[in-house]
């Protein structure tokens, strides 16, 4: 190979870097608030790349592997964060923080994946989420409209949810925050299209 081949190739390197580091960015701001934070984390993430990027055997499978490595990065974070977070007591002059518009996306578009799984659930457990999780009805209103007990309404509200999170795990791969709630998801190969 001449000098200008090489050249070329190292163009191509360093282009992709860009790319990668770009996407790293976007990647962890929409989960990161703290600005300062979130460009720690992604020399943190390019870090743990370098490390480990021998330990990659398929080079087919590297952007799966560099994606694993991030959320497992933004999943350390808010563990580390809520290991370390301090009790505030608010003042009358506090304002809460408005949330980022993006910072529940990841919920919305599960969200919206969970009508179509609902057939996979049973009747009586589909009604009772239909109506308490999605009509947001009371248990004890749901209970008397469908004539059971509360603790039988309670019952299949509790069959029901966790049914459809087997059929969502089924369709997608979550990356939960330290609060157990989903912060992004990667649909799998078994998933039907529900997003």
């Amino acid at each position: 190979m001449d000098a200008t081949g090489r050249a070329a190739s190292v163009d191509v390197a360093e282009e992709t870097w860009r790319d990668v580091i770009a996407q790293l960015r976007a990647f962890v701001r929409r989960r990161i608030a703290d600005p300062d934070r979130a460009e720690d984390l992604v020399g943190d993430i390019l870090l743990r790349i370098h490390r480990n990027l021998g330990t990659v055997d398929d080079r087919e499978r590297l952007a799966h592997w560099v994606s694993g490595v991030a959320r497992n990065a933004v999943v350390d974070e808010y563990r580390r964060a809520g290991r370390g977070r301090e009790q505030l007591v608010a003042t009358p002059h506090d304002v809460p923080a408005a949330e980022p518009d993006d910072a529940n996306e990841a919920l919305d578009e599960l969200a919206r994946c969970l009508r179509p799984l609902l057939p996979g659930l049973p009747v009586e457990q589909r009604r009772a989420v239909e109506l308490i999780d999605l009509d947001g009805l009371p248990q004890a209103e749901a209970a008397r409209r469908e004539g059971v007990s509360l603790s039988g309404m309670k019952s299949r509200v509790q069959r029901g949810r966790r049914r459809l999170a087997e059929l969502l795990d089924a369709c997608c791969a979550l990356t939960l925050d330290a609060r157990g709630l989903p912060m992004d998801y990667t649909p799998t190969s078994r998933c039907d299209g529900c997003t």
